[in-house]
């Protein structure tokens, strides 16, 4: 549990840092884990409602950190 503690804390550090960005975008910053392990991570917080997904248009969803409001939302939220 200590690797998906760390992967989730490099998650919230980038989020916190850049705003928002994609599941890609956040992949290649965080390149010392692999894409699964960044998935896997951003499903279970997107679930616990400490990140936020929001799909602004065909094709693209970004990621940010969630308000306490959003957290309390449905965790795909259209923009």
């Amino acid at each position: 549990m200590a690797q998906a503690y760390s992967v989730e804390s490099a998650i919230h550090q980038q989020l916190a840092r850049v705003g928002s960005c994609s599941l890609d975008e956040l992949t290649v910053q965080l390149s010392g884990y692999s894409w699964a392990q960044v998935f896997a991570a951003v499903d279970r917080m997107t679930r616990e409602g400490t990140v936020a997904l929001k799909h602004p248009g065909p094709f693209r969803y970004l990621l940010s950190l969630a308000t306490r409001r959003s957290a309390e939302a449905p965790h795909v939220m259209p923009s």
